[in-house]
């Protein structure tokens, strides 16, 4: 049997994290979202860079959240369709602001972020990298995880919870037009969000259990694999009772398929 889906993963002390699950006949692929590079050769790896310029409607075009102030950088959590970020290529949501202009920006905390982005004039370099473990709070959507409201030009303040995104827009020196002729910085390169393997299970003589260890108390909606060496898939959360269920009884069938054949 094979399955493919998308589940939670909570691996030692970090927060839940999506991943995407793949079960072949006899192995358990678990894989994580990251940005690579698919043609060209970065410059350095992991990280990217692009400059953007200012649009009168619509400003940069992408939303911020988080700071130092949670121990993260400040992050990507929205792109506008068709405006600049969007365009470029080479930005996608999850993306961490490690530098702005040179400046580096990865232990500001977000209202000084949003301070060098609101003063980085008509164009701005942006150094990035996919964070691919974002916090929760990262992940709720606008305003219905706090009682603020994304700043505005007046307002001055700005919330490391909400996304701040209007203040990236029009400011009265902006002579922008359409034109593209500066972005991408590096033409030659194109990154695209792909799901890479995290974790490999051999399902051979593996097994799993919902019970937490040295105890009879079962895990809600989730489970976990260990192989014959020891390698651990992490705690499987799943979205629903019937998910956990069916990923279950999967797991079990290739298990037992492969024991009977291995005999």
């Amino acid at each position: 049997k094979t399955k493919t889906g998308v589940c939670l993963l909570q691996d030692g002390n970090q927060e839940p994290f999506k991943v995407r699950l793949h079960l072949a006949k006899d192995i358990l692929m678990i894989q994580e979202q990251d940005v690579i590079c698919v043609s060209g050769e970065p410059f350095y790896s992991g990280e990217r860079t692009v400059t953007i310029r200012r649009q009168t409607v619509g400003g940069f075009g992408l939303s911020i959240k988080g700071g130092a102030e949670h121990n993260i950088p400040v992050v990507i959590s929205k792109i506008s369709k068709e405006q600049r970020a969007e365009l470029s290529g080479l930005l996608f949501i999850g993306d961490a602001i490690l530098q702005i202009n040179g400046i580096n920006v990865r232990k500001c905390r977000h209202e000084e972020v949003v301070q060098v982005l609101r003063n980085a004039g008509e164009e701005v370099t942006l150094t990035v990298s996919f964070l691919k473990r974002a916090p929760a709070f990262l992940k709720l959507p606008l305003n219905e995880d706090c009682a603020c409201a994304p700043s505005d030009q007046s307002s001055g303040t700005s919330s490391p919870l909400c996304d701040s995104g209007l203040h990236l827009n029009y400011h009265p020196n902006n002579t922008d037009t359409l034109s593209c002729s500066s972005w991408p910085a590096s033409p030659g390169l194109r990154w695209e969000k792909r799901w890479c393997d995290l974790r490999l299970i051999p399902l051979l003589h593996s097994r799993f259990s919902q019970y937490l260890p040295g105890s009879d108390l079962c895990r809600q909606n989730a489970f976990q694999v260990i192989a014959v060496d020891g390698v651990c898939s992490g705690i499987i959360q799943c979205l629903s009772a019937e998910d956990c269920i069916d990923w279950l009884q999967a797991i079990a069938s290739n298990i037992s398929n492969l024991t009977k054949h291995n005999v």
